[in-house]
């Protein structure tokens, strides 16, 4: 296991005091309290960073999540057992310390839930919701969670050209798809980097990063599995939706599985790549060398050059999208004229948007889309970015 980030034993030990617990901070009326420190702290991030893409700026870090990062830990260690403080350090590490916060972050709230569930803070009013709303809003209910976005953007190069994360792959390899010099060269002047530039900052990467970074990648995603079920268990029905973040660390592994395929970077553990990295060569959509993968002999694909392990039985979403997409290449190279391509690929995007972007696709009218969310049960999205912290 790539080294600690997070010191789990302090922020693990019983407080002392009356309760190991320590107190709820919601209900401390004198003076400002390290909870509103924090969720203050968490609007201004929040706000800087909506400004920072505004200015094209998606290297920065702002400096308020370091002072979460530096402050949540005490908190937890010697004022209160908060999930909401746990999130808040999550969110902030993530932007430091990437996967090994990630992975730091899901032990961390395991050991709070396996220890100390009934006194854990915020405490339960009405549901277990009232306990567990924190962990809703790092996956999302019905869009994207407050911890997608982070987790897209931690750096899978470490090259002079760039820490381009995942995002950065997708958006070069959307725009590598494209026949359109005009739209290419508009996408380029927004800001979009391509394949060329994201390949550049592959090869100046060493191997030894992504190594460290797939073990670091398989730790979190172990982690966050073992969440998961604890959760299932603890809350039963009332378990927090838990897809967004499972399919992003999905998504992100097949993305540095290809980038360690088909440029040799590091070392693969066989036994877990078998099928991975299937999702991200139909993000790329050709090989290395601009040709599209080849079905070989034994049910493998060539990409580029690189031989890729032939797919087994479908277990995930994703893994059915991605057959989907193939199924598309097959007739757009052997019925160029078709309307099937175009729409399985649109099927494909529509299957992949959180529900509330594809309901305003499909109702473009916001009444008659809230009264859609009405007659069907459904409550409304809230904006992720700001939830119930600011």
């Amino acid at each position: 296991m790539v080294e600690r980030v997070f010191d789990l034993d302090a922020m693990l030990a019983p407080i002392e005091g009356e309760s190991p617990t320590g107190v709820d901070l919601r209900e401390v009326t004198s003076g400002t309290t390290s909870l509103y420190t924090l969720r203050d702290l968490r609007t201004a991030a929040s706000t800087a960073e909506r400004n920072m893409v505004l200015e094209e700026d998606d290297g920065s870090v702002p400096e308020q999540w370091g002072d979460i990062l530096d402050l949540a830990p005490r908190v937890l260690a010697t004022e209160s057992k908060d999930l909401r403080v746990a999130c808040l350090l999550i969110e902030a590490a993530v932007r430091y310390e990437g996967f090994a916060a990630v992975r730091d972050g899901f032990d961390l709230l395991i050991g709070l839930i396996e220890q100390y569930w009934d006194g854990l803070y915020p405490p339960i009013e009405d549901t277990v919701e009232d306990k567990i709303i924190d962990l809703v809003h790092l996956n999302g209910a019905g869009g994207d969670g407050t911890l997608i976005a982070p987790l897209r953007k931690v750096p899978l190069t470490d090259g002079m050209s760039g820490a381009f994360g995942h995002w950065r792959f997708e958006q070069a390899s959307e725009l590598r798809k494209l026949n359109d010099e005009e739209k290419i060269a508009a996408r380029i002047e927004a800001g979009a980097i391509t394949y060329q530039t994201f390949e550049q900052a592959v090869l100046e990467t060493p191997a030894a990063f992504y190594t460290n970074l797939a073990q670091t990648l398989k730790d979190a995603r172990e982690s966050f599995d073992r969440l998961d079920r604890l959760l299932t268990e603890t809350c039963g029905a009332e378990a927090p939706p838990t897809s967004n973040i499972r399919n992003t660390l999905e998504q992100v592994a097949d993305t540095v599985t290809y980038i360690m395929r088909t440029w040799n970077k590091g070392s693969l553990d066989s036994g877990d790549a078998t099928e991975a990295g299937d999702g991200a060569e139909d993000a790329v959509g050709a090989g290395g060398d601009g040709t599209a993968g080849a079905v070989v002999a034994g049910g493998g694909t060539t990409s580029g050059g690189v031989s890729v392990a032939a797919a087994g039985a479908i277990q995930t979403r994703e893994q059915a999208f991605s057959q989907l997409l193939k199924i598309a290449e097959f007739f757009r190279k052997t019925e160029p004229h078709s309307v099937i391509p175009h729409t399985l690929d649109e099927l494909v995007r529509r299957g992949r948007l959180p529900l509330s972007n594809l309901l305003a696709e499909l109702i473009p009218d916001e009444d008659a889309r809230q009264n859609f969310y009405i007659r069907a049960g459904i409550m409304p999205p809230e904006d992720a970015s700001s939830s119930e912290y600011e």
